[in-house]
């Protein structure tokens, strides 16, 4: 019942949203904030920047609502936004964000194995540290399940390059982890 009740909540707020109501706008902005946040954080290099890019995933969603039409959910409709801005703000910026080619980096089956049975928030504590570039490049890939091709197509970069990115992000999560449990012992 109270999924329901929350399908129907959201249902009503997307309905007033469209309407360009500000009390429905303010209810989905509460709603979903935490969400938006969680998902710059990943992309962005501090909490400053992510609250500077969930204003404008918001705006977006308000100026765009009326695109939404049903065929992902909501909550997929707000990450594709979500992502999509991050990468946009990405983009305008790589320029100054050196790359390497993929046969400067190589990333063996432990580090990867390491990487994915770390725990989510600890893991992303590490990956927040990373070089823009790698960071970027690991989230699309490894989080939100892009393929290197389509990376690199929305990254404008080489194929190559978006594979030595995560590699190399995943050599530096290694590296993370191994000297931060070192320290626990």
């Amino acid at each position: 019942m109270t999924a329901d009740k929350n399908k129907d909540n959201l249902t009503t707020m997307i309905y007033g949203c469209r309407q360009n109501d500000r009390y429905a706008q303010n209810q989905l902005y509460k709603m979903l904030y935490r969400y938006v946040f969680g998902v710059c954080t990943r992309y962005v290099k501090n909490e400053e920047e992510a609250k500077e890019v969930v204003q404008d995933i918001f705006y977006k969603i308000f100026t765009k609502i009326d695109k939404y039409g049903g065929e992902l959910s909501f909550y997929s409709w707000i990450k594709k936004i979500a992502v999509n801005t991050c990468i946009d703000r990405y983009r305008s910026k790589i320029h100054d964000i050196p790359t390497t080619d993929i046969e400067e980096a190589i990333c063996s089956e432990q580090t990867a194995s390491v990487i994915m049975d770390a725990d989510t928030d600890y893991l992303l504590h590490f990956i927040q540290k990373l070089s823009p570039a790698y960071k970027v490049s690991f989230n699309m890939y490894v989080i939100d399940g892009y393929k290197y091709n389509e990376i690199a197509e929305i990254l404008c970069i080489s194929e190559g390059s978006v594979k030595s990115n995560v590699s190399r992000a995943r050599m530096n999560l290694q590296k993370m982890i191994d000297d931060n449990q070192k320290i626990g012992e």
